[in-house]
């Protein structure tokens, strides 16, 4: 079985290429742009191409014999991105849903999983519980949630016109390994920042702790692997996809600075350095629904999180 990842040198792509690597499984990444050199599988064929381009999608379907997509490529965008780009940003994340589904079914590939986001629901800083798509209606409050949506929807239907099977995963907040600044991902996560800032040994300043169901790159990635081989009624149920715990950007901090003698981060509201990309808190999401239909469950909790994550910067540099 061949997989493609659309996006594939993308924060998410890219993590999903490693982990079909270590599973000994194939992988094509198709991408708009190159990673940087070593940052893929040496196994991992790459293409460059724009996912908006049937014709092109098709051909790699084609040469590289694909039997099941995951379609992670999209622009990433905050207020900056959606005033400045926003035809993009409806170009990719919807049209090139569609393109891609389009593709899959002239190619005869039955199934596309569509890696989604958290963001389709609103910001909800009164909710109780864990995000969950059976009883949380969608309600986003920027454009990236809201073109997330539309390329729910879109291929939801598309899907049921081609016959094929399509899982939905909203992935919660996601952090750790292949993250880096791409000009389609306007803000990196806060525990990229902080790692930025503690590496080069300047003091974070946090605007407030920052708790939330922070989904570990890995995480994210076997989940979206563990879908390809299960079977799913027609339609698939949509899923909801959050770390094992909650914990702040505080907490991380802490986490970090036992690794790290000498460095410092505090709690400072009037001059933080720390970006945050909600300007409150959000709910964690529900992993249970995804874990009883595929067996997933996220393991990496903060304590676990951190290790690697050093491991993997250290090798990275």
């Amino acid at each position: 079985m061949t997989i493609m990842i659309t996006g594939g040198t993308g924060f998410v792509g890219a993590a999903v290429a490693d982990h079909l690597a270590r599973m000994g499984r194939r992988a094509v990444v198709y991408a708009a742009d190159p990673a940087p050199e070593g940052w893929l599988p040496a196994q991992a064929s790459v293409i460059i191409a724009d996912v908006r381009d049937g014709a092109a999608v098709k051909a790699a379907m084609a040469a590289e014999k694909v039997t099941a997509v995951i379609h992670a490529a999209a622009v990433t965008a905050g207020p900056r991105l959606e005033a400045a780009i926003p035809d993009e940003v409806v170009a990719v994340n919807v049209a090139g849903t569609a393109t891609v589904l389009k593709a899959a079914h002239e190619m005869g590939i039955g199934k596309v999983i569509l890696a989604s986001s958290v963001s389709v629901y609103p910001l909800d800083t009164n909710g109780e519980g864990r995000f969950d798509a059976r009883v949380d209606r969608p309600a986003p409050s920027g454009l990236y949630g809201t073109t997330k949506l539309a390329a729910e929807q879109v291929a939801q239907r598309l899907a049921a016109v081609y016959g094929l099977c399509l899982p939905i995963v909203r992935l919660a907040a996601v952090y750790g390994p292949f993250e880096r600044p791409t000009a389609v991902r306007e803000t990196l996560s806060p525990q990229a920042q902080i790692v930025a800032l503690a590496e080069r040994g300047e003091e974070v300043r946090l605007s407030r702790p920052g708790f939330g169901g922070w989904l570990y790159s890995r995480d994210a990635a076997a989940a979206l692997v563990a879908l390809i081989d299960k079977k799913f009624p027609s339609p698939p149920p949509v899923f909801d996809l959050g770390g094992p715990e909650v914990f702040s950007a505080l907490d991380f901090c802490e986490a970090l600075a036992a690794r790290r003698p000498g460095w410092s981060y505090r709690i400072c509201e009037d001059d933080p350095n720390i970006r945050f990309l909600q300007p409150a808190d959000r709910r964690p999401s529900d992993f249970i629904r995804l874990q009883a239909a595929t067996g997933f469950k996220p393991r990496y909790d903060l304590a676990g999180a951190v290790p690697d994550y050093a491991e993997w910067l250290d090798k990275a540099h």
